[in-house]
């Protein structure tokens, strides 16, 4: 292929921004991607928007657009949108646009329930599914180019394309394996906007070795991420370039008192440190006034706890394999571990701790609840394709088809 699809259109005028929501009225099922830079800008820059309906493709743009009448169409009550890998378009609508879509099915999801690895890209997913080829990834191209290339304009549709088929056939084998419903709770939650907001209060948690300060210095560490957090927002630049980890925890062991303190160490000299010294300055004395103290830190467990913890997540990963979910989605081990420190003595108090409900209880925790309680045995034993494996005594032989 090398022109555009004939069924492909460019929406850069209010005009046909207009027609193209007032085709997608009616439309029950909308598939969407997006394309954009996100290098060197706090917030993302969102350079185009795919949006499709069976048979037909628009390519959105919104460096000449607004784009918040259309967003607002998608999250139309009622409307599935259908994407893979969401989680980063949909942060993007709510970083640039304030607005988030109400339901979604992630094609990427519903791999993991499916025996294709948690994160399985489009290309390699519509290969195993569809037995489609698309071409080789443009993610690295620049998208602000305009007019766009029509090498880009074939990728960018691609990428919307293929997924009502993909949609279709994923759904088929859910609703088969009576696991729907488990996909759509897991793609709910990637609806709820609260994880999409940056709380500079909060930046100082992404600092390698934050958690581990004294009071006072993490209080001093917490409040110049803070400060650096909102920098950013107001600069639009992304936190590190405006001031790189090593400098600001420099900042924080200098703690300087008055402006001119800062000249001491010539990693202080960078523009942003100078140009802003009295805030930093005023940011260490507040942080000096608010020390972060945090729970004492569990122990290490003994070895023996730690041993059960790895047993059982083998048993987990049995578990992954037998009904091909990715591992990752039934369970984590570091709560697995303070399940089993509370000692529990029942399903319900193991769920509870474990943070294992609904479907995961029954998949997992119930199996895992028969491990902790001893009636559950495990053995090695040979295998023609892999030498030897493990064997838990009441997993059943036959995966589902």
């Amino acid at each position: 292929m090398t022109q555009p699809h004939e069924n492909l259109s460019l929406v850069d005028t209010e005009a046909a921004l207009t027609a193209l929501i007032a085709e997608l009225a009616s439309a029950p099922l909308l598939a969407f991607d997006t394309e954009f830079h996100s290098e060197r800008t706090y917030t993302p820059r969102l350079m185009l928007l795919q949006v499709a309906i069976p048979g037909k493709i628009w390519l959105v743009d919104p460096l000449a657009l607004s784009l918040e009448p259309l967003v607002v169409e998608m999250a139309r009550p009622g409307r599935t949108v259908i994407g893979h890998a969401l989680r980063n378009d949909l942060r993007i609508l709510w970083q640039v646009y304030g607005l988030g879509l109400i339901e979604v099915f992630d094609t990427q999801v519903a791999a993991a329930f499916l025996g294709h690895g948690l994160q399985v890209g489009l290309g390699h997913l519509l290969q195993r599914v569809l037995h489609l080829h698309l071409p080789k990834g443009e993610q690295m191209a620049n998208w602000g180019q305009r007019p766009l290339p029509d090498k880009l304009k074939i990728y960018a549709a691609g990428d919307v394309e293929h997924l009502f088929a993909l949609h279709a056939a994923l759904r088929d084998e859910l609703v088969a394996l009576e696991r729907l419903d488990w996909v759509q709770a897991e793609c709910a939650g990637l609806c709820s906007t609260g994880q999409y907001v940056r709380d500079p209060a909060l930046a100082g948690e992404r600092l390698a070795g934050a958690k581990r300060l004294e009071p006072r210095e993490a209080g001093v560490v917490y409040a110049l991420a803070a400060l650096r957090e909102k920098m950013a927002q107001d600069e639009d630049v992304v936190p590190h370039f405006l001031l790189p980890d090593d400098v600001l925890m420099t900042l924080a062991k200098l703690a300087p008192k008055h402006a001119r303190d800062i000249h001491g160490d010539r990693r202080l000299q960078q523009r942003v440190v100078q140009r802003f010294a009295q805030a930093w300055v005023d940011a260490v004395a507040a942080g000096l006034q608010q020390p972060v103290y945090r729970a004492p830190g569990r122990p290490p467990p003994p070895p023996e706890l730690d041993a059960v913890a790895t047993l059982g997540m083998l048993l987990v990963g049995e578990l992954a394999q037998k009904h091909r979910i990715a591992a990752p989605l039934l369970a984590k081990r570091d709560v697995l571990l303070d399940a089993l420190r509370e000692q529990p003595d029942s399903l319900e108090a193991f769920c509870d701790h474990a943070a294992l409900s609904g479907w995961r209880r029954q998949l997992v925790g119930e199996p895992l609840w028969r491990f902790v309680r001893g009636d559950q045995d495990v053995r090695c034993v040979a295998d023609a394709e892999t030498g030897f494996r493990l064997k838990f005594s009441d997993l059943e032989e036959d995966a589902p088809a």
